[in-house]
């Protein structure tokens, strides 16, 4: 390493203890004491704590052909009494329940999606349990195994072909949602 690297490196070194020690000793100033008192408390601006949920449930597939499982990752702040929003990372699993179409080999849908939702609560939030009524949409990403054809005689498969479809699929979403505290207070 050249002699002008060592000499950067020892500058810079210098320089950061330097800055270290000097956030070290600094007193605030009573300007930054007047608006730090001026400004809200996070409480203040959520006035309801952020959920963090786990949720599992079902769906179907982009076509309406499978039934799927779907796992979600929830962010929930709720904004007012009456007002919430959600933001998900769902997961969506699934396979055919057709005995027909089980008989295919590879069949399978997987699916990832953000979602966002604006939910409503008609009863409020500060009771035990939460009816909500939302509206949102959803952007992600698919993958589909299925069949271009089918071709059976007595509930049996004979001839078949294969199909693979991937892409970005994005839409609107809605829900009726319960949520109900298993212990003395919602929160």
């Amino acid at each position: 390493m050249p002699w002008e690297d060592y000499q950067r490196a020892a500058s810079s070194t210098w320089l950061l203890w330097g800055l270290l020690a000097s956030t070290a000793s600094a007193q605030p100033t009573p300007t930054y004491t007047k608006t730090a008192k001026a400004l809200p408390a996070p409480a203040a601006l959520f006035p309801e704590p952020i959920d963090l949920r786990l949720g599992i449930g079902t769906t179907y597939d982009n076509e309406g052909q499978y039934r799927c499982t779907r796992i979600t990752l929830e962010l929930a702040p709720v904004v007012s009494k009456h007002l919430g929003t959600a933001i998900r990372l769902a997961s969506v699993l699934g396979k055919p329940s057709s005995p027909l179409e089980k008989q295919v080999p590879n069949q399978n849908y997987k699916a990832a999606y953000l979602e966002q939702e604006s939910i409503y609560y008609p009863l409020g939030t500060g009771k035990r349990m939460l009816l909500g009524i939302g509206a949102g949409g959803f952007v992600g990403y698919y993958k589909k195994n299925t069949y271009s054809y089918l071709k059976a005689m007595g509930g049996k498969l004979y001839d078949y072909g294969l199909a693979s479809r991937t892409g970005l699929h994005a839409g609107f979403l809605g829900s009726v949602s319960l949520d109900v505290a298993l212990g003395t207070a919602q929160r």
